[in-house]
C-alpha cells in the first residue's frame, strides 16, 4: 500500500475514526518493526497537529485567590445545606482568619502557588516509595527525589509531571494516544512514546536509560532525541549529551533493592552517590585516594553499611565529624 495512504489510516486510527478492516491492517502493518519507526512518527506528527488543552492554571489561580482574600460572608442555599446556616456564621470568621495566617505565612507566593497547583510525592534519604498516578502509570521514585503532579487536569486534559531526584516511570497507554510529559529542572523533558524509562535529574547532570518502548527527549538547546530500549542518554549541566546504544538494565534499577552498582567508579563518585542517596557528605582528604576505582554490586539501606564496606575494601579510616564524613587512607608507621 501506498505509504500515503498507509499515513491517512494510522491518522484515522488515533482519530478513532478506523474501521475493522483497517485496524487489521495496522496490526498486521507494526507486526514488521521496520513500519514501527514511522509509526511513532505518525503518533509525533498527528500530536504535533492536535496540541491538547492546556490548563492555564496561573489564570485559575488569580481567580481563586479573592475567595480567599473575601470579607464577606456568603449566602448559603437552604436547599444545599439545611439547619446549619449558625455553623458557618460562626465559622466563617475562623476560615478568613485562617486564610489570612496562611497568605501572611506563604508571602512569597511560590510555596502557596505549589501547594495549591500540584500534588507532591517525595521521598527521604534511604527511602524509595511507588506511587500510583490516577491514570494508572507507576512511578518508583529513589530516595531524595520529589515528584509534582497537577491537581486540575492530569488524566484528562494532560499528562504532565515534573521531577526532582530519580525514579522509574511505567506508563499506562490510553486510548486516546494521549502523551505523558516527564519535565525536570533545566528545560529537559521526556515525552513518552513507550512504557519503560528511569529518570535521574540532579544538580550533576540528567540521565534516562530506557527499558521499554520509545521516548523522545527534548534537550535544554531545543534539539530533539529519541531513544530506543537499551539506550542510555547523559546530560551535562553545560547541555552536552551522550548517547549510548546499548547498556544493560542493572547499573540503572538496581537502586529500587537498595543495591548500588558500581564498574569501575570512581571513590569520588561514590562518595557523591553516598551523599545523594543518604544525605551524608562524604569527604576524601586526599586527592590520589578519590581517584581510586572500586567494582561490584553492594546492598545499603544506610550510609554506615556502604561506609563499612568501603573500609575493608579499600583499607580505608572513616571519621565522623560533626558535618561530615572523612575517608582516609591510615597512615604508614615509620
Amino acid at each position: 500500500m501506498k505509504p500515503s495512504l498507509t499515513k491517512t489510516i494510522v491518522f484515522d486510527f488515533f482519530d478513532g475514526k478506523a474501521t475493522a478492516i483497517q485496524r487489521k491492517y495496522i496490526e498486521a502493518w507494526l507486526a514488521d518493526e521496520a513500519n514501527q519507526e514511522t509509526y511513532y512518527q505518525y503518533l509525533d506528527e498527528w500530536e504535533s497537529q492536535r496540541p491538547q488543552f492546556a490548563v492555564d492554571a496561573d489564570k485559575a489561580l488569580d481567580a481563586f485567590l479573592p475567595v480567599l482574600e473575601d470579607t464577606n460572608p456568603r449566602t448559603l442555599q437552604p436547599k444545599i445545606i439545611k439547619n446549619t446556616p449558625s455553623f458557618w456564621t460562626k465559622h466563617w470568621l475562623g476560615l478568613r482568619i485562617a486564610a489570612s495566617v496562611l497568605l501572611v505565612s506563604l508571602l512569597g507566593g511560590f510555596l502557596f502557588r505549589a501547594q495549591l497547583l500540584y500534588t507532591s510525592y517525595q521521598t527521604a534519604y534511604g527511602q524509595t516509595s511507588t506511587v500510583q498516578l490516577s491514570d494508572g502509570t507507576l512511578v518508583v521514585l529513589n530516595a531524595n527525589s520529589t515528584l509534582h503532579v497537577p491537581r486540575f487536569g492530569f488524566g484528562s486534559d494532560t499528562r504532565d509531571v515534573f521531577l526532582e531526584g530519580e525514579g522509574e516511570f511505567t506508563v499506562t497507554h490510553t486510548a486516546n494516544n494521549q502523551r505523558f510529559i516527564v519535565r525536570t529542572p533545566g528545560n529537559f523533558q521526556i515525552e513518552v512514546l513507550g512504557t519503560e524509562f528511569v529518570v535521574y535529574a540532579r544538580e550533576r547532570g540528567k540521565r534516562v536509560f530506557l527499558n521499554k518502548g520509545k521516548v523522545k527527549l527534548g534537550l535544554p538547546q531545543g534539539q530533539q532525541l529519541y531513544m530506543k530500549p537499551g539506550n542510555v542518554v547523559t546530560v551535562a549541566n553545560s547541555g552536552r549529551y551522550k548517547l549510548t546504544q546499548s547498556a544493560p538494565a542493572r547499573p540503572y534499577l538496581a537502586w529500587k533493592e537498595h543495591w548500588f552498582y558500581f564498574d569501575n567508579t570512581s571513590l569520588a563518585e561514590v562518595a557523591q552517590q553516598i551523599q545523594e542517596r543518604f544525605g551524608v557528605k562524604v569527604v576524601v582528604t586526599d586527592s590520589l585516594l578519590s581517584q581510586r576505582r572500586i567494582a561490584g554490586n553492594f546492598k545499603a539501606e544506610k550510609a554506615d553499611d556502604l561506609l563499612q564496606i568501603l573500609s575493608e575494601l579499600l583499607n580505608l579510616n572513616i571519621v565522623k565529624t560533626r558535618h561530615h564524613i572523612e575517608l582516609s587512607t591510615p597512615k604508614q608507621p615509620y
